[in-house]
């Protein structure tokens, strides 16, 4: 969960503020990775680390929503009691908004640096998997308007059926695949891999 104050959820939304900067007790968001944000729907954290509070640009400033630091200063020390600007150091998140409530990670094209993860995920599914069979292989079998069950992807590749199913449940809590009543099919974001891939 990355939470923003309400006066900025409609420029969140407009893409106008994409920089927020934290006061955490250490980085609670990693880089490449989306995130829930009540009453606004998905954020993707872009770039996340720690920053010199004196070092902080101009540009960030106004990805952030403010115009200069003074101004920055009073509104960070008002929604942070008790902040130590003397410590130096401060959290900065670049974002962009995916969109509504309604949006999954599964329907958000991955960037560069989560088709990475992906393809290190999927490896690691197929090292440690049963069955010889590539993730890769079986995204490719899928659809995204035709629903193949677990009996039919089975019958593809000559596998148990319940290998099957849990690699259905692997590839699904990555966001490759999801799934409906008549069966799997492949996700946006899992296309956008295959065809990264290419």
């Amino acid at each position: 969960m990355l939470l923003f104050p309400k006066e900025e959820h409609d420029q969140v939304r407009n893409g106008e503020l994409t920089v927020t900067f934290r006061d955490w007790d250490r980085i609670r968001v990693e880089a490449g990775k989306e995130y829930k944000s009540f009453l606004l729907g998905f954020v993707r954290v872009e770039e996340v680390g720690y920053v010199d509070f004196k070092k902080i640009t101009e540009e960030d400033l106004s990805a952030a929503g403010f115009y200069d630091l003074d101004e920055f200063k009073a509104m960070f020390r008002k929604r942070n009691p008790g902040f130590n600007f003397g410590s130096g150091r401060i959290i900065r998140i670049k974002y962009s908004y995916l969109g509504s409530e309604n949006r999954t990670a599964a329907g958000v094209k991955p960037n560069e640096r989560e088709m990475i993860k992906i393809m290190e995920r999927l490896v690691e599914i197929d090292v440690l998997s049963d069955i010889e069979t590539k993730s890769e292989e079986i995204m490719e079998f899928l659809d995204i308007e035709k629903a193949q069950n677990s009996l039919a992807i089975a019958k593809k590749f000559d596998l148990p059926r319940d290998e099957v199913r849990k690699r259905m449940t692997q590839l699904k809590n990555e966001g490759m695949i999801s799934s409906r009543r008549e069966g799997y099919v492949i996700t946006l974001r899992g296309k956008a891999f295959l065809d990264s891939q290419i």
